[in-house]
């Protein structure tokens, strides 16, 4: 998915039946209902966004959503943006605010940006790879986190981070991904997981949600296609897929979210047919039991 991480970095310079009836058919008859609150990455519609802001907010809206966690501004000024999510009825509960150069260089610029969008978490999406080659690196980054976190928390927010799959990758006898977990301050830093890189590196996500119940805040819902083989092999944008069509065990894995006390649920489509796949994930999670 080399086309999200480009963009991260360029921000950080400046219902289709078939589909429902599939997802229906995997859902156990009773249970308990999942209740989120869940809302959409807004990255999701980046294409759309970066054509009409108003026509596709207006649409995430339509199909049900009233929360959204922002991934940049689409070339408009950070308050004219916050005003089109106000005018479409919705409310920025998330911030994704560029990479890790973009917090050790214009955290007050950030802090701005977050008083004004008043989101519950400021989030780092992405951490340059260069930045993290060795544990002596990722141990620094985590530091950054603290301090970072630290000063957030002073303005009146919270910091996390967001993994992709290469935080998994071995470096030494570790992954960057434990040491920024083992190295930050719970009481400064969360942790943003994404499930799709979850499941792609070969771990169970309920297993990992369980397994760090007491860092994770946040949760991007975003299946992995049926067929896809683990490993930290780059995959296209296609092999996102909505909500209980792909690999991960959703009702497994909410349970053990609601157990953990996750309050921020983001459905991410990074497909190119977002457009659909975001109103098939939002009838998912209406209709799934635990």
């Amino acid at each position: 998915m080399g086309s999200r991480r480009d963009f991260i970095k360029t921000f950080t310079g400046v219902v289709a039946s078939s589909g429902l009836v599939q997802a229906a058919k995997a859902l156990p008859a009773a249970g308990r209902s999942f209740r989120g609150p869940f809302g959409v990455q807004l990255y999701s519609l980046r294409n759309q966004l970066d054509k009409d802001v108003p026509g596709a907010l207006k649409h995430i809206r339509e199909v049900g959503y009233t929360a959204v966690e922002t991934a940049g501004f689409y070339n408009m000024k950070a308050e004219d943006f916050k005003r089109e999510i106000d005018k479409a009825g919705l409310k920025c509960t998330g911030m994704h605010a560029g990479d890790d150069d973009r917090f050790r260089d214009h955290l007050d610029e950030i802090i701005a940006e977050a008083k004004l969008f008043k989101p519950l978490h400021v989030t780092c999406p992405w951490v340059q790879e260069e930045h993290r080659k060795d544990a002596a690196d990722a141990k620094r980054v985590a530091a950054d986190f603290n301090a970072w976190g630290k000063k957030l928390a002073a303005a009146g927010f919270r910091f996390s981070y967001h993994n992709h799959d290469v935080d998994f990758q071995p470096i030494g006898t570790t992954t960057a991904q434990d040491i920024f977990l083992s190295e930050t301050d719970p009481k400064l830093v969360d942790f943003e997981f994404d499930l799709y890189f979850v499941q792609k590196v070969g771990l169970v996500p309920a297993d990992f949600i369980k397994k760090h119940a007491a860092r994770v805040k946040q949760l991007h819902l975003k299946d992995i296609a049926k067929g896809v083989k683990a490993g930290f092999q780059e995959e296209p944008d296609s092999t996102c897929v909505p909500l209980g069509t792909g690999q991960i065990d959703w009702p497994k894995t909410l349970a053990a979210a609601a157990e953990a006390g996750v309050k921020e649920y983001y459905v991410e489509d990074e497909s190119p047919t977002a457009w659909d796949g975001i109103a098939k994930s939002f009838a998912y999670l209406k209709s799934v039991r635990f």
